[in-house]
């Protein structure tokens, strides 16, 4: 199959995120881009870490899949995933 039968969408979803300091020492913004979540919105609800992803992929499940290995690298760990498309 080539890209032309399957192009890449774009998929909304939120993710919760543990396990990166949220303060303003602390330079999260920075690590989460130089990670790949450079197409995400940064949000910080009630001290707790959210990103708003619209991510290009063939799949929502590979829209998922690369944003959490992304805040992995960034030291996070995903607490949850809201599909929001």
């Amino acid at each position: 199959m080539s890209a032309l039968e399957n192009p890449a969408e774009t998929f909304s979803f939120f993710v919760g995120v543990s396990g990166i300091e949220v303060s303003e020492t602390h330079p999260y913004e920075d690590a989460l881009m130089a990670a790949g979540c450079d197409d995400a919105l940064i949000l910080v609800v009630n001290g707790e870490l959210r990103l708003d992803f619209d991510r290009e992929a063939k799949s929502y499940d590979d829209a998922v899949k690369s944003a959490i290995l992304d805040i992995e690298k960034a030291g996070g760990k995903v607490l949850f995933v809201e599909r929001s498309d």
